[in-house]
């Protein structure tokens, strides 16, 4: 079975199809909008859409090209259509309910979440190994952070998330207050990562939210570091050392609760998904996770289709209903099995 599985959940539209017979990868397109986000110095929802509009199609034909297979030859389509943003959802889901209705085949909508919490289940599409189940797993990108109990390939437990802003957003606000530029995540990792000492991190003792159970806050420390900016003035060096020391607050919060549940429901295995998890310095001071590799940690719809044919390799691919909408909450329930 060929499934095709695209992802527009925010400004990157991806279209990725894998054969579950073989069990392969037979294309992983990408095209990113960020280009057209730099101006607003983020993203905004609107001009997402509409780049949207314009790619998506690019990227089907590409991803059909690249996989030497013509639309009518796909079997299944699967869309990740909750959460994200709603227009950006809205021109997937569109586009692939029509694409399926058209071929009369089966279309499934699955969560964003859910595929990036699965993620390293591409491993096996190139040969490799996906680590032994069960694990904790924490799911942190821009509009994200969420941590889980994976006890095997079709169940798992949410166990928390954030109360307000997620990491990846706190990275890009904060980037934003210090000058950095669109995107700021990556710019601020790569500026602490060559230019950076351990003073450097440990001048400023940014706030690390104290939450209950397995909860993350980031509100607090994004306005501990804009009031902190304001002091004085912004020099290189200032800047360089309020960055280091704010990732160093962002990711002494994500280790702490990780390896706490990792210690309380005794599951040595710890994954790390999303956009955050390409962060150099996240990758040395959580050294004993696993992290996919960094295209498989950003938004991509290959792993979309990744749980799409794990989905139905456990006989639990069922056909969504036409009428079904996207929505952009997580919607994300205590137990999945």
């Amino acid at each position: 079975m060929k499934i095709l599985a695209v992802d527009t959940s925010c400004d990157e539209s991806c279209v990725a199809i894998v054969d579950t017979e073989s069990w392969s990868l037979l294309a992983d397109v990408v095209h990113s909008h960020i280009d057209a986000m730099k101006r607003f110095g983020g993203v905004v929802p609107e001009v997402a859409s509409r780049e949207h509009l314009k790619a998506l199609p690019l990227a089907v034909e590409q991803a059909l090209e690249t996989a030497n297979c013509a639309l009518s030859d796909i079997d299944w389509f699967a869309v990740s259509d909750r959460p994200g943003l709603i227009g950006a959802l809205l021109v997937g889901v569109s586009y692939v309910k029509a694409a399926a209705y058209a071929l009369g085949k089966p279309y499934t909508g699955l969560n964003h979440i859910e595929a990036h919490l699965y993620s390293p289940m591409l491993a096996t599409f190139e040969g490799g190994e996906t680590p032994p189940f069960p694990w904790i797993a924490l799911v942190v990108s821009g509009g994200h952070t969420e941590l889980f109990h994976v006890k095997s390939e079709s169940e798992y437990e949410w166990l928390g998330g954030t109360l307000d802003d997620a990491a990846g957003e706190a990275y890009d606000k904060i980037g934003k207050v210090l000058g950095l530029g669109y995107p700021a995540g990556p710019k601020l990792d790569r500026l602490v990562r060559e230019m950076a000492t351990d003073e450097d991190r440990r001048r400023f003792a940014f706030p690390v939210a104290r939450t209950g159970a397995y909860d993350f806050s980031f509100s607090g420390l994004k306005t501990a570091v804009a009031l902190e900016t304001a002091k004085e003035e912004l020099t290189d060096s200032r800047r360089l050392r309020i960055a280091a020391s704010a990732q160093e607050a962002i990711l002494e919060a994500l280790c702490v609760k990780v390896r706490e549940a990792s210690s309380k429901l005794g599951v040595p295995q710890i994954v790390v998904t999303g956009g955050v998890a390409c962060n150099s310095r996240f990758r040395v001071l959580l050294s004993e996770a696993y992290f996919p590799m960094p295209r498989h940690c950003t938004d991509n719809a290959a792993m979309v289709a990744a749980l799409a044919a794990v989905h139905l390799r456990a006989g639990k691919l069922v056909p969504s209903p036409w009428t079904q909408t996207p929505s952009p909450r997580a919607e994300l329930a205590p137990t999945v099995s």
